[in-house]
């Protein structure tokens, strides 16, 4: 726990092998959703964009090449 202070048994909750206080698990789980959003969704969207970009390009290819054939 980070405040130190002692606990009953109807008062602690086990997280991740440790327990804590309600005001410690509140604190933990803020911090930890708090963490993740903005950075993931300009991710998806920058692997999105590449995957269509890159999708654009092998067709186009596949048409200059089809097209080359007849």
């Amino acid at each position: 726990m980070s405040c130190t202070k002692m606990l009953c048994q109807q008062c602690a909750t086990q997280w991740d092998g440790i327990w804590h206080c309600a005001a410690c698990l509140a604190t933990k789980r803020g911090a930890r959703a708090g963490r993740s959003g903005v950075f993931s969704w300009i991710a998806v969207v920058l692997v999105s964009l590449f995957i269509l970009y890159c999708g654009a390009r092998v067709m186009v290819w596949t048409g200059a090449l089809l097209a080359g054939m007849f």
